[in-house]
């Protein structure tokens, strides 16, 4: 349960710095956004093991351990992390690695944008690119998959 919940709250706070990139004057920091979002994910993921009264509580159980990693995961997260998540989703082709070490957070990162397509927003056309992401935290490596679309000249994540 631990690793399904450390796994969703991994991809929160990923899908958090592509959302904060496109919100950056909204006043919340990525650990405070990383902390919303893991706790929406692992409240979802903790619904998953219970069941009658008992689902109550995992769910609650799962809200409040994926919010704290979701907390702490976030704040390791800077604007040289997000720098890298924008530069190799502007520039980089797809399905080439881009690497970068995090000296703050002691983070290596393996970005790859996977795919890139055109889709209709508002009646606009869009550019979206579906990415794999390689955390290691000194640790074993965690694998993200998500998407983002460039909405307003900002990249938001497409979960």
């Amino acid at each position: 349960m631990l690793r399904k919940l450390k796994t969703g709250a991994l991809l929160a706070s990923f899908s958090s710095v592509i959302i904060l990139s496109g919100c950056a004057g909204s006043g919340m920091t990525s650990g405070e956004t990383s902390a919303v979002v893991g706790a929406v994910v692992g409240g979802a993921i903790g619904r998953e093991f219970g069941s009658g009264s008992g689902r109550r509580v995992t769910t609650l159980l799962g809200a409040a351990l994926g919010g704290y990693l979701g907390s702490t995961l976030g704040r390791s997260l800077d604007g040289y992390d997000t720098n890298n998540v924008n530069t190799a989703l502007n520039s980089t082709p797809d399905n080439r690695q881009v690497r970068w070490n995090n000296n703050n957070s002691g983070a290596n990162y393996t970005f790859t944008p996977t795919s890139s397509y055109q889709t209709q927003v508002n009646n606009k056309p869009t550019k979206c690119r579906n990415y794999t992401m390689l955390v290691d935290m000194g640790g074993q490596p965690e694998r993200v998959q998500g998407k983002a679309c460039m909405v307003n000249g900002q990249w938001v994540s497409a979960q």
